[in-house]
């Protein structure tokens, strides 16, 4: 019995010391991201989606965002960055990034993240199988200055 009360202090000890250290199991990040990044990486994602679906119907890419709704019965997101509120610049044909796999389809219409741009990559689909895609962030470059 008295080993038992043993026991029951100790837990209750390092449960009071957990709480009062945070309950921290880990060492924490020296730098957290910024939430308003995640925002913009996870509407891109959504419209990822989209896009691909849009592929998967239509075996083709849009001709413009727009052409999305109505596609199924979820709302097409925002197609603005949310923190720089500008428009995501779409291209159908895509751009190609030195050093990159891919397709720039999509991104940002300026480097505010922290002086990059967030944009949706796709590579095209070899015979029989799908078009891939997937969410990067990219260094600001002259590249996107170029004609959109």
């Amino acid at each position: 019995m008295r080993r038992s009360l043993d026991l029951l202090c100790l837990a209750c000890g390092v449960a009071l010391a957990m709480v009062a250290g945070g309950c921290q199991t880990s060492t924490p990040s020296a730098r957290r991201p910024d939430a308003v990044i995640d925002l913009c990486a996870e509407r891109l994602h959504d419209i990822c989606g989209r896009l691909l679906l849009y592929y998967r119907v239509n075996g083709k890419l849009p001709a413009a965002l727009a052409d999305m709704r109505g596609l199924d019965s979820g709302a097409l997101p925002p197609l603005v960055c949310p923190l720089s509120g500008k428009p995501y610049i779409y291209r159908k044909d895509g751009l190609r990034v030195p050093g990159r796999p891919g397709l720039l389809v999509l991104y940002d219409a300026e480097p505010v993240h922290s002086g990059m741009r967030w944009g949706i990559s796709v590579e095209t689909a070899s015979e029989g199988q799908p078009l891939t895609g997937r969410v990067v962030l990219l260094p600001d470059s002259p590249l996107f200055s170029a004609k959109k």
